[in-house]
């Protein structure tokens, strides 16, 4: 009987879900462009591995470790922009697997490039530019952050917790959740988009619970950490191409462009204090963005070598 082109995908997510599973696997370049080439085939694979999971389960079967798998399914605001910034991507960072048994691994990306880790039990870590992390393959749900932005996509385990660690001894449990962080130095930002995350700071004596549509903001090691409401769906927006803010410090956005640019952006110190509220669009490349986003920010763009420098608009009349 010839299959119907309704069933094609199904039918190619099947074999691929057998495919991964096996420890010999070796085509990652090729499962990347299937899944790639199509969003169908991405919601496909992922009902292949439920499918592969039940019949585990029925069967008393345990999965061979470790296996390559399709990100979580994200919420419908957010997966198609996930799946175009994954196959823009692919050339620059590409998906990445672990070792079972390997030494500790670090994943690392330079300002302006991405990168994905997909993790054995479904979660995956979607990193921004200028970002280093690590995490040990015998146990891949213990990630230590040493600096840089990351989107968490977490499958919850009550029975073994998701981690994030910092360099300065902070601690983030997830509880069911899609999460993103940035690490600068001692400063911390936590952003929740779905389920919760619970901060557990250096003396991990307070306990802050972070719920869906909250973030928490902490300036330093030794600050005490702040808890706001964020929009949802403003979590993790750099991967849609825009950086939305709500009374940010300025240089705060300008190490944001640098990461997410790729090309140096600094601001005078006559604006270390000043603060933004809004939404920066990163279509189009550097010399495209900072020149339309200049008065968004209301100031003066000075080329700084590779880069630019923010100045005060009032500086040229000086």
């Amino acid at each position: 009987m010839t299959a119907r082109p309704d069933d094609l995908p199904a039918d190619e997510a099947a074999r691929w879900a057998l495919r991964v599973r096996d420890p010999a696997f070796a085509d990652w370049d090729g499962f990347t462009a299937w899944l790639e080439a199509d969003l169908a085939n991405n919601a496909a694979y992922e009902a292949a591995l439920d499918e592969q999971e039940a019949a585990d389960a029925l069967f008393d079967v345990t999965p061979a470790q470790p296996v390559a798998t399709a990100p979580e399914r994200a919420p419908r605001w957010r997966l198609p922009a996930i799946a175009a910034s994954v196959a823009l991507l692919a050339g620059v960072g590409g998906w990445l697997t672990l070792d079972h048994g390997a030494e500790l691994q670090t994943y690392e990306t330079k300002p302006g490039e991405r990168r994905t880790v997909a993790l054995a039990d479904g979660s995956r870590i979607v990193l921004n530019g200028g970002t280093r992390l690590s995490l040990d393959p015998d146990r891949p749900r213990v990630v230590a952050m040493a600096n840089g932005e990351a989107l968490f996509q977490v499958r919850h385990d009550a029975t073994d917790p998701f981690v994030v660690t910092t360099a300065d001894g902070t601690r983030l449990v997830d509880v069911g959740t899609i999460f993103n962080v940035e690490v600068n130095g001692g400063a911390l930002d936590v952003g929740v988009s779905e389920g919760a995350v619970v901060y557990r700071g250096v003396d991990q004596a307070r306990e802050v619970r972070l719920d869906a549509g909250e973030m928490l903001t902490r300036a330093a090691t030794d600050a005490s950490p702040v808890k706001r409401p964020v929009d949802r769906e403003t979590v993790g927006g750099w991967q849609t191409g825009y950086l939305q803010y709500t009374d940010a410090p300025l240089p705060s956005v300008a190490t944001d462009l640098t990461r997410s640019l790729g090309v140096p952006v600094a601001v005078d110190s006559a604006l270390a204090d000043r603060r933004f509220s809004g939404t920066l669009s990163l279509e189009g490349g550097a010399e495209t963005v900072m020149p339309q986003i200049a008065p968004v920010l209301d100031v003066q763009l000075r080329r700084a070598g590779d880069g630019w420098t923010m100045t005060s608009r009032d500086a040229r009349h000086r």
